[in-house]
């Protein structure tokens, strides 16, 4: 997953929800794509942030190495203060025999 946060100017915060919006329907179309989220921060109308969720981490990579996400490198230049990108990746996936395990009751 790639969860980015970063501050805009007041004016242009329109104008960079816009810009990924479109990035967001070309991620549709891709491979691995699951699903994208946008928002502008409750309390700071300027903060804008931006959720990718690829299927795997190699679909990511892919995105990463795409014309697309050079886009959204550019968008980031744009912030007022230096932006927050960060990447999470879930190695291991465990179902309710962990909860039980966890709780003592194998």
């Amino acid at each position: 997953m790639t969860n980015l946060r970063m501050k805009s100017s007041p004016l242009h915060a329109g104008e960079l929800v816009r810009a990924f919006r479109l990035l967001i329907r070309q991620a549709r179309a891709e491979t691995g794509f699951i699903n994208c989220r946008l928002c502008l921060e409750a309390n700071h109308a300027d903060t804008i942030c931006y959720e990718e969720r690829w299927e795997t981490q190699q679909d990511f990579e892919d995105q990463a190495r795409s014309p697309r996400y050079v886009q959204i490198l550019s968008l980031m230049e744009s912030a007022t203060e230096p932006p927050s990108l960060e990447f999470h990746f879930v190695s291991e996936t465990r179902g309710l025999d962990y909860l039980a395990s966890l709780r003592g009751k194998e």
